[in-house]
């Protein structure tokens, strides 16, 4: 378990949790209500080679969370792999995300985001993916900032955010 620098202004610890240990159930309540992620934290995704779920702590309270999947880009929309030199490129996939509004405006999301980003980079991942109702602007602007391009999505009222690693 890797303990990720966080803001110096939080004095929390950002780790990865596993499911059913009693760190990733806080994690669930959390994204339960927060945009009532907690699904997005326990579906099962079998285009995925790994998933990974990224708590933030205050003491024994989880103040933020991210969910990513290590996938082959496009293996969850059926398409065939981009290949380089012999290697099918893969992404890291944020699936759900989110910081408790209390918290919020701290630099603790862009603290998950980086970690998230540093973890898949350190796996080998050719890039990060996300993607995000039309209505979560500040989670546009915390993307933005860090580099990723956008993408209108044609299947809903979404975004789609690309950075490459």
């Amino acid at each position: 378990m890797h303990n990720a620098e966080v803001p110096p202004e939080w004095p929390g610890q950002l780790v990865e949790v596993q499911p059913g240990t009693a760190r990733f159930e806080l994690v669930l309540g959390l994204a339960a209500r927060i945009l009532s992620q907690d699904r997005a934290l326990t579906a099962s995704f079998p285009a995925a080679r790994e998933s990974h779920v990224l708590g933030a702590f205050d003491g024994a309270q989880c103040v933020g969370f991210l969910r990513y999947l290590i996938q082959v880009i496009g293996a969850d929309e059926g398409r065939p792999p981009v290949m380089d030199h012999g290697t099918a490129l893969t992404e890291g996939y944020v699936e759900a995300f989110g910081v408790d509004p209390q918290v919020r405006r701290r630099g603790l999301g862009t603290a998950l985001q980086e970690e998230a980003r540093r973890q898949c980079r350190a796996a080998g991942c050719f890039q990060m993916r996300s993607r995000s109702p039309v209505t979560s602007t500040e989670n546009y602007a915390l993307k933005l900032a860090a580099g990723y391009v956008v993408q209108p999505s044609n299947e809903n009222d979404s975004y789609y955010f690309l950075i490459r690693l």
